[in-house]
């Protein structure tokens, strides 16, 4: 069992004193608890484990899913899946530009008797690694947050420094309902219309992760994820549907867009459908359709 007392209430100080409700704030902490729970109902451990032994066997080529991998973390953020990753038996280091964050993970590690250098400080433009440094690259719901400009110094970083995958869970904008407020349809929004609905929607969904209080999400489809990756030199895989997170039977494919109605003790559908059989069918994959993407990525390097 992860240790976390000291890190739940210094993250509860935190979130007070940037002014969040007493609701949102106990909402926030019900999550990062979460992470650090073996018995909670999301089974993050156990998704964790699963995930990497698969890459280990199938994309890192041990012998056993025993073996050790070197694993860094992109935009850590408070650490809870370092710390998993390394009671797991991994050797996982975290990076991240939010020094109140990595402030966080520090208290964490602390507690786990992990080493100050677990996680590290880092506002340039490069990563401080030897080239290929680690077997395993990973971002969780971190991808979106990211500008253009900054995947195009970042991806050849990553690229330089893997020397086996990177994993990347990233929120698919087909998915109805924004995570980071709540609000609906946003993912399908030019970026300029998304914030000035999120600023008339007032205070209830103001979004308070980015340092800046601003909705600092950038989606991009399938299609735009894959471009990019391509682009700087890697090949864009996808994780089996058995692994997963969160599985398909928690969060089935989007196969229509719109809102049911109860009229009269009757369900009525009002929306439209996106035909995901028609366009499987013409080839498109059918993690297009999925309500987050469980991405692998391999650089190809010239041996």
């Amino acid at each position: 069992m992860i240790e976390c007392k000291n890190f739940m209430i210094a993250l509860d100080k935190y979130y007070s004193k940037e002014g969040i409700n007493k609701s949102r704030v106990n909402a926030h902490l019900k999550e990062h608890y979460e992470k650090l729970n073996y018995t909670n109902e999301l089974g993050y451990a156990d998704w964790m484990k699963s995930i990497l032994d698969y890459i280990s066997l199938k994309e890192c080529n041990t012998q056993t899913n025993n073996e050790k991998l070197k694993i860094l973390d992109i935009g850590t953020g408070t650490g809870e899946f370092v710390v998993l990753m390394n009671a797991l038996g991994h050797d996982a280091r975290g990076i991240d530009l939010h020094t109140e964050h990595l402030e966080l993970a520090n208290i964490l590690a602390k507690e786990n008797n992990m080493d100050e250098s677990t996680f590290i400080y880092n506002d340039k433009k490069s990563l401080p690694f030897e080239d290929n440094s680690f077997d395993l690259i990973t971002s969780f719901s971190v991808f979106e947050h990211l500008e253009n400009e900054v995947l195009e110094w970042m991806l050849p970083e990553i690229f330089r420094i893997c020397r086996g995958c990177v994993f990347t869970l990233v929120p698919n904008p087909i998915k109805p309902i924004d995570d980071h407020t709540g609000l609906a349809f946003l993912g399908h929004m030019p970026r300029w219309l998304a914030t000035r609905y999120i600023n008339l929607r007032g205070e209830k969904y103001r979004y308070s992760i980015s340092r800046s209080g601003e909705w600092d999400v950038y989606y991009r489809y399938l299609n735009g994820i894959k471009k990019v990756f391509n682009k700087h030199n890697f090949q864009l895989d996808y994780l089996p549907d058995e692994y997963i997170y969160p599985s398909l039977e928690k969060c089935p494919p989007v196969h229509r867009i719109g809102k049911n109605f109860n009229f009269f003790g009757k369900n009525f559908f009002f929306g439209i459908s996106l035909f995901p059989n028609v366009f499987i069918n013409f080839g498109i994959p059918k993690q297009y359709f999925y309500p987050y993407l469980n991405l692998i990525s391999r650089p190809l390097k010239n041996d």
